[in-house]
């Protein structure tokens, strides 16, 4: 768990590494955020302005608004390819489903990530190999984005806990494929329009709505509109994570277990965007946070560390 007296973790030999790769990363932060502001502009000159979220809320819309869900069975390539113009480039989130709710995949988590006692109020990450297989997933994934792979490693979130805060993930231009293996979740997504018009605080690992861990979701009655489902298991929440707010609430079943889920960043170069990330990864005074962070979660992965758990308030 990162320490308070380290954004490495507090250890020797991860401090170390991580004031080695700290520089490293952030170069990397601020070459990725200028090309990514290049392709943003070539798409929207290659597919019209038009063709991303709206620019302002829509006055159409008002209060919670349903999730479609989607059959992949049944979906044809131009479903396909209307899911990738109508909901991908213009922010609205979608689940992926299959009739009677027939497994999409039978991936589990790793024996590591399961083992001792989940602390209450806690949240455990557990990252896989970048390239590992996801049969049943990768294949969904392909169909949606066909040109387009991970962004990075997957991560599986367990534990036990309710919710964190709404907010925004840090890495521009990233599609998260989430995949609810067991459980269900309470979703709330708010779209890239309505995103834009609202307060965001800096945060480790992303942009965060101040005091939104609050079980009442107070911040969704000032919101003009936004989205809001009950996730089942064996089912893939599709959206942009990193253009859009979202704040996950578990559902504990009757047996008492706690949902377990897969997110899978997917890299993809969106017609809209949220600026505010571009500034928090390229700037020192905006993104201080992040920049002191992801070597940290650098260093975790290239010394294999054990699944770590964190406040689920943490950001």
């Amino acid at each position: 768990m990162v320490s308070s007296s380290s954004p490495f973790g507090g250890n020797l030999l991860r401090d170390s590494l991580g004031l080695i790769v700290l520089p490293y990363v952030a170069i990397a932060f601020m070459v990725i955020s200028t090309i990514e502001v290049l392709f943003h502009q070539a798409k929207l000159y290659m597919l019209g302005r038009d063709c991303g979220a709206p620019a302002k809320p829509r006055v159409d819309r008002k209060g919670e608004l349903k999730v479609e869900c989607f059959d992949p069975d049944v979906l044809t390539d131009v479903d396909w390819a209307r899911l990738r113009i109508d909901y991908v480039e213009r922010g609205v989130p979608f689940v992926l489903r299959r009739a009677g709710g027939k497994p999409l995949s039978s991936v589990k988590p790793p024996a590591a990530a399961v083992e001792g006692a989940f602390t209450s109020g806690c949240i455990r990450v557990c990252s896989i190999g970048f390239a590992e297989p996801l049969p049943g997933l990768d294949e969904l994934c392909r169909k949606l984005m066909p040109w387009s792979r991970r962004a990075y490693w997957p991560l599986w979130f367990l534990g036990r806990y309710s919710q964190g805060k709404a907010h925004v993930d840090l890495g521009p231009h990233v599609f998260n494929c989430y995949f609810l293996r067991s459980g269900a979740k309470d979703v709330v997504l708010v779209p890239p329009e309505v995103t834009k018009s609202v307060s965001l605080e800096p945060g480790i690992d992303g942009l965060y709505i101040r005091d939104s861990e609050s079980e009442a979701r107070e911040y969704t009655q000032v919101l003009p509109y936004y989205y809001r489902v009950d996730l089942p298991a064996q089912s893939m929440l599709c959206f942009n994570n990193t253009t859009s707010i979202h704040q996950f609430r578990n559902v504990q079943a009757a047996d008492g277990s706690w949902p377990e889920a897969l997110s899978i960043r997917i890299k993809h170069t969106c017609a809209h965007v949220e600026p505010r990330v571009w500034m928090h990864m390229s700037s020192p005074f905006r993104g201080l946070k992040a920049w002191w962070r992801f070597p940290g979660v650098a260093v975790s992965v290239l010394i294999g560390e054990p699944p770590e758990d964190r406040d689920a308030k943490y950001l």
